[in-house]
Formats: structure tokens, C-alpha cells, sequence
């Protein structure tokens, strides 16, 4: 694990601490918390080579299809049946998590960990648009609870932290060079404020339950850590096994890295009173999200052994 690993998860634990400590100051910082998102966002479409993104060809095409599948569909519909089995209580709670979109912090671990940053992005951009339908469509057919969820207000949303980052992206690289440079010198202690001001501001809506429920806390700290292995452990192989220019590094980040701060939005407005386990869960994600970067450094630091010249 390199020092800049070990300052992320470290900076991202006091977020969770004070956000537990502190909540008054959080619940002022929670309204912002999709805009500390974007931000993060539109700093890793700097450093992404967007000529490599325009060149999306078939075979990027059906790699695309085939990972959105597996994290919109396959992977939730196979660990939604085992929840169901082993804890039936948290049976939604861990189909809304997997089924959610590739997270918009993704491309910021995919430059830190040296993963493919285009295929990562690629990713992000498809999930989603698509989980706006496909969500819906699991949670209706897997449990059998009708949604009442407009197409457009999600897509609007989804559009907007995609859209609005990757413009203002372009724009700066086009008129404002120097200021893309000066972003690019700064870009890893800003995204460590912009972490550690998200999970302040997450967890200070939850500080009654984290307080005063020990058990229930305990246990969706568990589950959410079961999760991050499983989600870690199946883009790894997934990437291993794919070939052609996908890699366990790549596809770990893909899998890892969702929009958990999306479900804890839309568990809370259509669950959260019945199945207080959903947003709690989510939240609790926040906790193994950063510790996942340990693993996956490893993988990385394997894939550079393979990859590097012989000596001499």
C-alpha cells in the first residue's frame, strides 16, 4: 500500500467520524454532497485521454454491453437470491446497492490505481443511463413492490452530474489550459477534501442509528463489507478471464466503485420508512469503498510484475 492509499483511507474515516461527532456542521454540508460528486468528477475527466474515448469501436462496444450486464443485472440478480436465502432481511437492501451504476468517483481510483481510466468512464457513462430502467425493472420483478419512480426525474439527474462535469471538462482543456494544469498539480489533496466533506456530510443523517443501534449497525457494516469483497473479487476475475485488452485491475474498479450515494437518495425516498436496512447499507458502503483500494494496489502492483520487461 502506497502513502497516498494509506492518507485516502485515513482522511476518509475522519469524514465518518465527524459526521458521527459532528452532525450539525454535516447536515449543512449534506445538501451539497451530489456537487462535491461532479467536482470529483469533472477533475478525473482532465485526466482522461478523450481522444481514446471517442474511439469507440465494436469491439469496445460489446466489452461495454457485457460488464454493464454483468453489474446491472447478473451480479444483483445471483447475490439478491443469496440474501434472500441467508438474510432475508436484507434482501433489498443488497439488490439496490449491487444494481446501482458504476459510481462517478470510479474514474478518480482508475487514475490512482492505474487502471484503464477510458474503459472505466465508458462504464460509468452507460450504467448510468441504463439503471434509471433497469433498477425499477429488478425491484418489480424480484419483489414484487411497484416503484413509483419517473423515468425523467432520475435521468435528468444522472445526466446532470455526467454532463454538466464533462463539459465543463472540455471547456477548460480548450480555453483554460493553464487552469486544467493547475487543477492536475492539486488534484489528489482536493479529492481527499471533497471525500472526506462527502462522507461528513452522509453520515450525519445517520448518526441516530449508528448511535443508538449497535447491533443493526454492526451487522450493515458486515454485509456492506461482504459486498465490497464479492463486487472486488468478481471484476477481477471478470477482467482476468475477458482478455482483449481488459485486465483484474480494470475490472475491480468497475465493480467496486458504484454510486452508493445515488441509493442512498433513492432507498431513502421510496424505502427508507419500511426498509430502513436499504439506505442504511448504502451508507455503510462508504466504509469498505476506501478500503478496497488495499486489494486492489495489489492487483495492480501484480499486473506491473507481468507487464514489466525482463531484466537485462
Amino acid at each position: 500500500m502506497r502513502r497516498r492509499d494509506l492518507w485516502l483511507i485515513l482522511v476518509a474515516m475522519a469524514g465518518i467520524a465527524l459526521g458521527v461527532g459532528l452532525p450539525a456542521v454535516g447536515l449543512l454540508i449534506r445538501p451539497t454532497v451530489l456537487y462535491l460528486m461532479m467536482t470529483i468528477l469533472f477533475m478525473s475527466f482532465l485526466k482522461i485521454d478523450l481522444a481514446g474515448l471517442a474511439r469507440f469501436g465494436p469491439g469496445d462496444a460489446a466489452a461495454v454491453v457485457l460488464w454493464s450486464g454483468l453489474k446491472l443485472i447478473a451480479l444483483p440478480v445471483v447475490l439478491w437470491a443469496l440474501a434472500r436465502w441467508l438474510l432475508p432481511g436484507y434482501a433489498l437492501a443488497v439488490l439496490l446497492l449491487t444494481a446501482t451504476s458504476t459510481g462517478v468517483t470510479a474514474p478518480f481510483f482508475a487514475v490512482l490505481l492505474g487502471a484503464n481510466t477510458v474503459r472505466v468512464l465508458q462504464l460509468v457513462v452507460v450504467t448510468s443511463l441504463l439503471v434509471p430502467l433497469t433498477l425499477p425493472a429488478l425491484v418489480r420483478l424480484l419483489m414484487g413492490a411497484e416503484v413509483a419512480i419517473g423515468f425523467m426525474p432520475m435521468a435528468r439527474m444522472l445526466l446532470l452530474i455526467i454532463v454538466v462535469p464533462f463539459a465543463l471538462s472540455l471547456a477548460t482543456r480548450r480555453w483554460l489550459p493553464a487552469l486544467a494544469r493547475a487543477i492536475d498539480r492539486v488534484q489528489y489533496p482536493l479529492s481527499l477534501t471533497l471525500f472526506f466533506l462527502i462522507n461528513w456530510g452522509v453520515f450525519a443523517a445517520y448518526r441516530g442509528l449508528l448511535v443508538g443501534h449497535g447491533w443493526d449497525l454492526a451487522v450493515a457494516v458486515g454485509v456492506a463489507g461482504v459486498l465490497a469483497g464479492v463486487y472486488c473479487a468478481a471484476g477481477c476475475l471478470a477482467g482476468a478471464l475477458a482478455g482483449r485488452g481488459e485486465d483484474a485491475l480494470t475490472g475491480g474498479v468497475m465493480m467496486t466503485y458504484i454510486n452508493n450515494v445515488l441509493v442512498i437518495v433513492f432507498a431513502s425516498q421510496f424505502f427508507g420508512q419500511h426498509q430502513p436496512e436499504a439506505p442504511l447499507l448504502a451508507a455503510m458502503y462508504l466504509v469498505p469503498f476506501f478500503f478496497v483500494v488495499i486489494p486492489l494496489r495489489w492487483v495492480a502492483g501484480r499486473r506491473g510484475r507481468k507487464t514489466a520487461p525482463p531484466p537485462g
